[in-house]
């Protein structure tokens, strides 16, 4: 019957992307899909583990054993309905009753002895899952809630066991398995080991063998006859791969010297080995390596040990961070280099491994990441021979290969760039495509590692744009005779193979270009420049692979009125606010230069210049139009914002600029009030900026410092205005300046 469904606890954390991206080394590549759950995986219970892909496998296999055998004695849909589905119980009932009677007389479903057979089989296989399917798999022996089966039904099922008279093999199978599950179940759980042992030569090690051994191995678990029940245990971890992972969850770790003990008491060299790599998997996989070597050298479990063994030396040296750093070197002085010699030594008699190929490139893998190349180049070939015929592994080698050419450059010349432009089209354009290696092939780490290799070497070779190319930094294009450079490449329509694959390669366009120009033009009050290059910053075709599209180049939609200036900053009331006209970057900069244009020359001073006030006001970090800012290469999407662009996204100069305009232009109280007030948020604005926006740990700062400021524009408002009605709408819809108000009434001012 189906195995439960409670769950194992693992997961991934927030924001984890997968292994791919902090390693090289594909186990997949080496090892059989029955110790894929087994690998090295410090972020998960088991590694890459779908619970739901092994409990459907299991009940794909029932229900494949029960179709064959009923063959066209009982409908193919009846058969899944009855096995697999909870509902069912009702009509299984139904249908044993019936049989109890003269089953011989009934027509349609228990027409044949097969049909009759089942029925018995579902009547006790599903009273039985009411005491064992509350957790999820039946050899959790620990951390369980059980319900047990009671004596009455395991003395009824054991009976009729033997009472079958000339059983056919699969039924009798079936019922003897019901009878040891019963009895796992039951207030007796001891009871299964005598009864395997009577019984279990007379029945075929399939899949429900294995799952009677463990039930004999659990009773001697909670009898704490640990022995008995690892030795059960590494048994079923050899000779059932697809119980691997159950077994090793239940197998009890031991010490190195109750090891040395429990493999005296075992005699099969396999069985010896499967303990001690199980023992490997929660100890020391390096030295568990070493011991299973000298008990059976083509030991396949050996192969699961490697590669965890080479996942968690790598670990130690390819944080991809720590390499951009250190120019993306690696630094070797963590690796075990005891155990990496001992693999060198074993690999002088290659073929008495079970896989030479994955030894060969472990050595030379972890060679590599020492800086010996010669020695991993001589492994990588060795390993290709082995290699044939299996696309993973002729990935991995040729990935190796790569790396290990890429990590030797000094710089790179014409020779250098046609003997690797092949590879690195591979790597960047095919292998993402290779629908057969996707799934878990792990290129993303050296795709971002090459790159930053290469930077490397092109920084010390003096070649900036190049270095640029292929590791973006932060401020490359504050220098305007570099970004002229980078422009002017990309421009080029004649470029080389080599440069052609960076370009397609490299973060940003002439548009992101372009459109970081205009943003910074316009904080620098530089509006005709600014408009002539956001013309230029056009939508790309294709910019679905970073998103941001609507937030992007000059048709990007501001999503509030930028020229509105009100009480009460709520952007997301500006966003969903109706608004007459939609202005988009491009509209917002031409209209900005139509009003600026308008105060040069003194006409409509107070209103244009209110609304330019306006428009710096809202395009700052404080204001309902932020996505002006947003681009791809000044990279300003949160409430950090860094130290160089806080003069322009923090900045209030200019908004004070036109504000004070506005108010020396002001014809009547109401508009000296309007823009008295105004001034007064952009006070307030500078102090957050200068007293917690521009510290990193702002978000801890003491909020009751903020409080009632004596801003010199609420004094304005309160001394000079109060007779005013935007006094009065201030007081309505700002409780800062209405308590500010109150505090100064109470000190008699």
């Amino acid at each position: 019957m189906a195995l439960g469904t409670g769950i194992y606890v693992y997961g991934c954390a927030d924001g984890w992307w997968g292994y791919s991206y902090v390693s090289s080394f594909t186990p997949e590549a080496f090892a059989d899909k029955s110790y894929k759950p087994l690998f090295y995986a410090p972020e998960e219970k088991f590694y890459d583990y779908a619970q739901l892909e092994y409990i459907e496998k299991d009940r794909e296999d029932i229900l494949l054993d029960w179709q064959h055998y009923l063959g066209s004695a009982f409908p193919k849909n009846k058969i899944a309905f009855y096995l697999l589905n909870d509902s069912a119980a009702a009509e299984i009932e139904q249908l044993y009753r019936a049989l109890q009677g003269d089953a011989t007389q009934q027509p349609g479903l228990l027409a044949s002895k097969k049909a009759q057979n089942f029925v018995q089989f579902l009547h006790y296989a599903k009273a039985v899952e009411a005491s064992s399917t509350t957790t999820f798999s039946s050899w959790d022996y620990e951390d369980r809630i059980v319900v047990q089966t009671q004596p009455s039904l395991v003395a009824d099922i054991e009976t009729f066991y033997q009472n079958l008279e000339k059983p056919d093999a699969f039924f009798a199978n079936r019922i003897w398995f019901q009878v040891l599950k019963a009895k796992f179940y039951s207030n007796d759980r001891g009871s299964v080991i005598p009864f395997f042992e009577a019984s279990a030569n007379k029945q075929p090690k399939n899949d429900l063998y294995y799952r009677a051994l463990g039930y004999v191995a659990g009773a001697y678990y909670q009898q704490s006859a640990y022995d008995k029940s690892n030795a059960l245990f590494a048994s079923i971890f050899n000779d059932a791969p697809s119980k691997r992972h159950e077994a090793l969850y239940n197998f009890r770790p031991l010490s190195t010297d109750s090891l040395h003990q429990a493999l005296q008491r075992v005699d099969s060299k396999a069985v010896q080995a499967s303990m001690v790599a199980m023992n490997g998997y929660y100890h020391d996989a390096a030295e568990a390596m070493k011991r299973i070597y000298a008990i059976q050298a083509n030991s396949p479990h050996l192969d699961f040990l490697l590669t965890r063994w080479v996942n968690a030396e790598e670990s130690k040296v390819t944080d991809y961070y720590n390499v951009q750093k250190s120019n993306a070197t690696w630094d070797a002085s963590q690796i075990d280099k005891e155990t990496l010699n001992w693999l060198g030594e074993i690999l002088k008699q290659p073929r008495k491994l079970h896989n030479p190929g994955l030894a060969y490139l472990a050595y030379g893998y972890i060679n590599m990441l020492c800086n010996e190349h010669d020695v991993a180049q001589v492994a990588y070939s060795k390993a290709k021979r082995f290699g044939r015929g299996k696309p993973l592994v002729a990935a991995q080698i040729r990935l190796f290969n790569l790396l290990n050419n890429i990590s030797q450059l000094g710089h790179v010349s014409a020779k250098n760039e046609k003997e690797l432009l092949p590879e690195l089209t591979w790597l960047y354009h095919e292998v993402p495509k290779d629908s057969v290696l996707i799934p878990s092939f792990r290129y993303e780490y050296a795709s971002s590692w090459i790159k930053t290799a290469l930077s490397a070497v092109y920084t010390k070779n003096d070649n900036p744009l190049m270095a640029e190319l292929l590791d973006s930094k932060k401020g490359f294009y504050d220098n305007e005779e570099l970004g002229d450079r980078m422009v002017q490449f990309l421009l080029q329509e004649n470029k080389s193979g080599w440069n052609t694959l960076f370009a397609t390669l490299y973060p940003y366009n002439l548009s992101d270009i372009y459109e970081s120009r205009a943003i910074y033009a316009y904080y620098q009050d530089h509006i005709d420049e600014a408009i002539d290059l956001m013309e230029r910053a056009t939508s790309p075709r294709m910019r679905n692979d970073r998103g941001y599209n609507d937030m992007h180049y000059n048709n990007a939609v501001l999503r509030g009125n930028p020229f509105n200036g009100k009480i009460k900053d709520c952007n997301d009331c500006d966003h969903a606010a109706p608004q007459k006209v939609k202005y988009t970057k491009l509209d917002f900069l031409r209209k900005v230069q139509e009003l600026k244009q308008n105060v040069d020359q003194g006409t409509d001073l107070y209103a244009n210049a209110l609304l330019l006030g306006n428009a710096y006001y809202n395009t700052s970090f404080f204001g309902n139009a932020r996505v002006f800012y947003y681009n791809a290469i000044i990279a300003e999407y949160g409430n950090y914002i860094s130290t160089k662009n806080q003069p322009y996204i923090l900045g209030m100069s200019n908004a004070k600029k036109y504000y004070e305009k506005a108010f020396h232009a002001a014809q009547d109280n109401e508009q000296r009030a309007k823009v008295s007030y105004l001034l007064a948020k952009v006070d307030r604005n500078n102090f957050y900026r200068q007293q917690y926006l521009q510290a990193d740990d702002y978000y801890w700062a003491d909020a009751k410092q903020t409080m009632f400021k004596d801003w010199a524009g609420f004094q304005t408002l309160k001394n000079d205005y109060a007779d005013t009605k935007y006094y009065q709408e201030v007081i309505r819809e700002c409780g800062y300046f209405r308590s500010y108000v109150t505090q100064e009434i109470g000190k008699g001012r």
